[in-house]
């Protein structure tokens, strides 16, 4: 059958942010998705006017995690060798289709090799305690297959009867789908000699292969570590993950005539600070033509806790600025999340899922005040988002889904906007390098644990990988380096900003943490607007405010310039002012257009 191109989707500038346009038009990138189908709530998104969905495509019906141990959530396609079961895809999006007709459709596609290619291909996979752990990034055997099985999977794709509705792939694969390699500690072990060998050749030929270095060196209770060559093993095991995501997104783009858009979890350089993992090479994702979004959970920091600002866990202003979309999963828990034991007992039969951050909100108020929290923040920051219905039912109440509706109204109308662009003053800058240096220390939580302060201090910021500082750092009023380590990078940050004369402040080995208060006297110091006073969240650009409290009482908002300020959700505020007090309660959100 020839493959069916008669729609067209790409990321374009709307309004100076990257967005996802289909046909040639920006569309509204607000979608929906669920793992348990059977517990789908497309129909109500549906009917809540949201025409854009994600379906989760499995090429094996391995588990997606080794740290929860949990069993499979469906079958996957090439669970028998030379026979593809393409019907399990036909049935997922038939199933969306039945619910809203003119859907459009970005699957998620899991590489992960079914069983028959682990036991064919022994020496092929990782080892955790002795014992064989999944397919190894390092593997020249895995790619290829790999690669083959996604080339025969978007064949089929592009010539099945909904080859018209499928808009676009996000590629993932590793531990929990995010690229993490399986066995959480960098794919130590055979697999990784040879190709170790390669990369030093390829990449630092003055560096002699002498075999694989000492990791537990990174267990040490130490701020740094003194040995060169395990700094070569830490950048190695991250680039080869961001090597293979490169290859899979070409692959796709080749099978697809660069039709559609490609995208993939990845970089989470502020969450995630062990550097085994795979996670820390985004700037080889960010100069991949063949990759056109990023995507990552709202931040897990402080166990989701409320009162804090649930960033992305990389640096998207750095994602925005190489052009590419920020596509957010707020997979927020609501009063009806149940646990997965519950749902699905054949799933988690140990309720191994039963940590606080799985656990149910007290109300549907708090439910509801949290997702106003996280839609606001994808509105006003100009992201792409999915509500991740993880087990099914976490929206099925009416209350929300009456907001679900009015979110996807008023990001469509956003759409419209001619300046849809952040108007930060503060450039905060991390640089994911910095991570091959430390040991097991505090230092390597600085990325990681100062974005609370930041989220409170009561005026936006852009947040950038240093290595993007040269192109940026002249657009801000005030810079605040995040160092952990004394990097190139970091240098020449410190070197610009004083030849410049730009103000800026710097973690250091003294100062680990800066308190909110500190934060908000250093940007007042130097001309930066503060649009609030106490210590709540606060996201505005042009278009929109919004503030979370995080704290009973009274909340002064005060804008640049005199505003029409009109109340989007559950009340019928309206002002001219470009001051503005409001009493609120701990928890409550409250979402404002500006015109």
């Amino acid at each position: 059958m020839e493959k069916n191109f008669s729609m067209r989707s790409q990321i374009k500038a709307c309004g100076g942010v990257p967005a996802l346009y289909i046909n040639g038009k920006p569309y509204a990138a607000a979608a929906y998705m669920t793992y348990l189908e059977n517990f789908n709530k497309y129909n109500d998104f549906a009917n809540a006017g949201y025409k854009l969905f994600s379906v989760p495509v499995l090429f094996s019906s391995r588990w997606i995690s080794i740290t929860d141990g949990l069993t499979p959530f469906k079958k996957g396609i090439f669970d028998e060798k030379g026979s593809p079961d393409f019907s399990l895809f036909d049935e997922a999006v038939e199933k969306i289709l039945d619910a809203c007709p003119d859907a459009y459709i970005i699957p998620r596609v899991n590489l992960s090799m079914p069983l028959w290619w682990e036991l064919e291909n022994p020496d092929e996979l990782n080892k955790k305690n002795g014992l064989p752990c999944r397919e190894s990034f390092y593997s020249q055997k895995w790619r290829n297959d790999a690669v083959q099985l996604l080339r025969d999977f978007i064949q089929y794709s592009s010539t099945c009867r909904f080859a018209p509705h499928i808009a676009g792939y996000q590629i993932a694969g590793g531990n929990t789908e995010e690229w993490f390699h399986f066995d959480m500690n960098g794919g130590y072990g055979e697999c990784a000699k040879e190709s170790f060998r390669e990369f030093l050749e390829e990449y630092h030929p003055e560096i002699e292969y002498r075999g694989l270095p000492d990791i537990t060196l990174l267990d040490k209770k130490t701020d740094y570590f003194n040995d060169e060559y395990l700094t070569y093993y830490t950048e190695f095991a991250n680039f080869r993950v961001a090597e293979a995501i490169s290859i899979f997104a070409q692959a796709i783009k080749e099978e697809t005539n660069n039709n559609v858009v490609v995208g993939t979890f990845y970089g989470y350089t502020l969450e995630v600070t062990n550097p085994l993992q795979g996670t820390h090479a985004l700037n080889y994702i960010l100069n991949d033509k063949n990759i056109d979004f990023i995507c990552s959970p709202n931040s897990y920091i402080g166990v989701r806790s409320s009162d804090m600002d649930w960033t992305e866990m990389y640096p998207a202003d750095s994602v925005r600025l190489h052009g590419k979309m920020c596509f957010q999963e707020c997979d927020v828990r609501t009063h009806l999340t149940l646990p997965l034991s519950d749902k699905s007992p054949s799933t988690d039969p140990h309720r191994l899922l039963s940590a606080p951050i799985w656990q149910p909100k007290e109300t549907k108020l708090q439910a509801m005040n949290e997702i106003r929290k996280s839609f606001a923040r994808q509105l006003i920051k100009g992201n792409a988002l999915w509500w991740f219905d993880m087990w099914g039912g976490w929206y099925a109440d009416d209350d929300i889904m009456k907001e679900m509706a009015v979110y996807k109204n008023i990001y469509e109308q956003s759409l419209t906007y001619s300046d849809r662009g952040s108007k930060a003053e503060v450039a905060v800058f991390v640089d994911e390098s910095a991570y091959k240096y430390l040991a097991d220390c505090s230092r390597r939580c600085i990325f990681h644990t100062q974005r609370n302060e930041l989220g409170i201090m009561g005026t936006p910021y852009d947040i950038y990988d240093a290595n993007d500082f040269k192109s940026v750092y002249k657009n801000y009023k005030a810079v605040i380096l995040l160092e952990a380590a004394k990097t190139e990078c970091m240098k020449n940050a410190h070197k610009l900003c004083k030849a410049d004369n730009i103000p800026c402040i710097t973690t250091s080995e003294q100062k680990e943490k800066f308190t909110v208060n500190e934060l908000r006297e250093f940007c007042e110091k130097n001309g930066v607007h503060i649009f609030c006073e106490t210590n709540d969240i606060i996201y505005v650009n042009e278009n929109y405010l919004f503030i979370y409290a995080v704290d009973d009482g009274k909340k002064t908002l005060n804008l640049k310039k005199a505003k029409s300020v009109r109340e989007l959700l559950g009340s019928d505020y309206f002002n001219k002012t470009s001051t503005f007090t409001l009493e609120m309660k701990k928890g409550e959100s409250r979402l404002f257009a500006l015109e």
